[in-house]
């Protein structure tokens, strides 16, 4: 009996020994402390701390609301795991020997989808030439806007002209005669002298920075060109019409109400032309960087402009490496880019700019940077982080489905479309551009 007795008990330790080694007896309920990040696209790694994980793998399961994700490693305080496909936005449940916790809710990002970009019009020769896709010739394309009907307008610098796309890539000229000059009138005899970038207004009227003749100018739907603002004297005073001065205007806005936003370059102003051409300083004073409201900012050669959905100004701060917005009431805030000069992507204000020149708003909400030193175009997402989707840094030409096989040289200024496909001014390639999203 005694025998018996010890055989059982020796079996008894046996098998609360066995069970200690498989973490298999009775272990408290996992606690789970964070969840890093909380947001992600599929394929990203996340963290997940607290206690009381198992050291076996087979009991320990995590699922981003409802959908199995794969474990990387893990020990009993941390579990790395990947993001599931196919998941969707919600909680993180952890389940440890069978008892179950929720973390915390983890937001799927939309995947990033790559851009194909392709050579729209101009044969990369710097010349003047009317005509269909790389059969036309621009000389320094620098500025691109979107009229009503899709087309693509261009400020074509050097040649002195303002030309037109049309969706289907045939190009024509809509005003100037190549001559350098400021002659007002039908717009097959009026002249400009280095017109820089354009904008469109409501009813397909076509505002000009017209750069070295330091002149606002407007090209009717019907095709009369006249002067809006500017003395054609370098200065920054205020006034009206043509009693105001600009210095070197480079970007032009236009809101819904026919306000139009001067982007005025070296004078580090933006300024402000209302309906009855009364011209005001809305934001910026001397060369540098601060936030602030009206003349207590600073920009350091602004150069791009556009109108984001709020009615905010987005400026590309050319020299400081920053996105700036301006709000109606002239606040001044820096909305992406470190300072520090490289084509690095990250979050808003870790991410680095290299001397961003145009940009544009699209539909959806997402910024588009045209970055001139970088030779890159830029994506800031509606995420909040900037993300390269063509061009690397390095100057040159060369077409693709890769955005890092992508070459540009100095391009200048970006627009999209209904579409959202991505039109740009590749200036010293004498080339337009177009990036479209593959399927």
């Amino acid at each position: 009996m005694k025998r018996l007795m010890l055989l059982l008990l020796t079996i008894g330790l046996l098998n609360a020994s066995c069970q200690k080694e498989d973490g298999s007896g009775d272990k408290p309920a996992p606690v789970v402390s964070s969840v890093s990040p909380l947001r992600g696209r599929a394929g990203t790694v996340v963290t997940i701390s607290g206690e009381n994980f198992s050291r076996l793998r087979k009991e320990n399961s995590v699922k981003f609301n409802g959908v199995e994700a794969k474990i990387v490693t893990f020990n009993e305080e941390n579990i790395y795991v990947e993001v599931p496909e196919g998941g969707t936005t919600g909680p993180v449940s952890i389940s440890v020997a069978g008892k179950s916790v929720e973390g915390s809710s983890f937001e799927y990002m939309d995947p990033i989808i790559p851009y194909t970009t392709e050579t729209f019009a101009g044969d990369g020769t710097a010349a003047f030439a009317d005509g269909a896709g790389i059969a036309a010739k621009f000389n320094n394309p620098e500025g691109v806007a979107v009229d009503s009907r899709g087309n693509i307008i261009v400020a074509d610098r050097v040649n002195n002209r303002i030309r037109k796309i049309t969706p289907e890539g045939v190009v024509t000229t809509l005003a100037g005669t190549g001559v350098a000059g400021k002659v007002n009138g039908p717009a097959a005899t009026a002249t400009f002298n280095g017109p820089w970038k354009v904008a469109v207004d409501k009813n397909d009227n076509i505002i000009v920075a017209d750069r070295s003749n330091n002149l606002i100018r407007k090209i009717t739907a019907d095709g009369m060109v006249s002067t809006i603002a500017g003395s054609g004297v370098r200065g920054s005073a205020n006034g009206q019409g043509t009693s105001a001065s600009f210095n070197y205007p480079q970007d032009v806005e236009v809101d819904a109400s026919g306000i139009i936003y001067v982007v005025d370059y070296t004078n580090n102003l933006i300024r402000k032309i209302t309906t009855d051409g009364m011209v005001t300083t809305l934001a910026g004073s001397t060369v540098g960087y601060a936030d602030g409201t009206g003349t207590d900012a600073k920009f350091n050669a602004p150069c791009g402009v556009a109108l984001d959905h709020d009615g905010n100004l987005l400026i590309a701060d050319r020299n400081n490496h920053m996105i700036r917005k301006i709000t109606p009431a002239g606040v001044v805030t820096t909305v992406a880019g470190n300072g520090t000069k490289g084509v690095v992507d990250g979050d808003l204000l870790s991410a680095s700019f290299s001397e961003p020149y145009g940009l544009c708003i699209a539909q959806s909400g997402e910024i588009f940077v045209a970055e001139l030193a970088g030779h890159a175009i830029r994506k800031i997402t509606k995420y909040g982080e900037v993300i390269t989707i063509a061009g690397n840094g390095t100057a040159g030409f060369a077409d693709g489905a890769t955005a890092s096989a992508v070459r540009f040289t100095n391009p200048t200024d970006v627009v999209t479309d209904s579409q959202g496909r991505v039109y740009v001014a590749d200036l010293a390639n004498h080339r337009v551009r177009r990036l479209v999203q593959q399927k």
